[in-house]
């Protein structure tokens, strides 16, 4: 019973072990495959940025007609959409005043400089620093088309050789959406392996383990009960009992034998007595 018991806690712990190893490798992998598409993004958001300034820069260069400036901007930038849903686009500023963003075009012109997101961030404050240092990232809460608002990731820079600047984002729920997935997908490919596997720890248990469990546990027990009838037969002054399992090799043949050598020694032993009392 004792080997059963231990058998069946093994089971039990390396199933938790596996289960517990099996959560912290989803985790790391969920976050690393997180992180990963976030340098994806921020790189593809750079790259972008770097582009469209540069053809911004060509387009309007020796145009001094701040007017003409702004139109050539808005005709080459304003309708143009990236990522499979389309929520990525282009904005422009000249300082904090907003001079193109396509979502919103009721904002442009005005100044933005206090614009607050509803966590209190400033994104506009964080856009003309990141510009200032040379180009940078930022994040901040921003209303993304029929979802509300969500937390984008923001990359802007000056526009060479003038005094506007462009930068574009992507909404992290891009990036939590793709985590949720690999995690449903791992959890999935994680449970069905560990069903299946705890399936065929039960099997060999109840197929192999236990059976060769009773088998020893018989193999054992058995034996010693009969010897044990001997023994109890010896006591009674019946040595003519027959002894089993004189010819095995292992501590049971040792035992019966020892116990069949102890049923002649007494036999001799009597013998001698009787002649004794008789001769006496």
């Amino acid at each position: 019973m004792i080997l059963v018991f231990v058998l069946i806690l093994f089971t039990v712990l390396t199933g938790a072990g596996y289960h517990k190893m099996s959560n912290q490798i989803k985790d790391i992998g969920i976050q690393s495959a997180g992180d990963e598409m976030l340098a994806g993004y921020k790189s593809e958001l750079k790259d972008m940025v770097n582009v469209m300034a540069s053809t911004l820069s060509a387009a309007t260069e020796g145009m001094t007609d701040e007017k003409e400036i702004v139109s050539t901007f808005s005709k080459l930038a304003r309708h143009v959409r990236f990522f499979p849903d389309e929520s990525g686009y282009f904005f422009i500023y000249k300082g904090s005043v907003n001079v193109l963003l396509p979502i919103k075009p009721e904002l442009e012109g005005k100044d933005l400089i206090d614009l607050t997101s509803a966590n209190g961030e400033q994104p506009v404050r964080s856009m003309v620093e990141a510009v200032k240092s040379g180009g940078g990232f930022f994040e901040y809460l921003w209303d993304k088309p029929g979802k509300g608002l969500q937390t984008k990731l923001s990359y802007a820079k000056k526009i060479p050789n003038t005094h506007y600047s462009i930068g574009t984002g992507v909404y992290i729920d891009n990036v939590d959406e793709k985590q949720q997935q690999i995690f449903k997908q791992m959890n999935e490919y994680t449970s069905s392996f560990f069903v299946k596997g705890l399936m065929g720890l039960i099997a060999i248990f109840f197929l192999i383990i236990l059976p060769l469990v009773i088998f020893m546990v018989k193999s054992i027990t058995s034996p010693l009960r009969k010897l044990t009838d001997v023994a109890s037969e010896y006591s009674r002054g019946a040595l003519d009992s027959e002894i089993e399992y004189t010819d095995r090799e292992d501590e049971i043949g040792a035992l019966s034998r020892a116990i069949q050598r102890l049923g002649k020694s007494t036999k001799i032993i009597m013998k001698k007595l009787e002649q004794s009392q008789s001769n006496d």
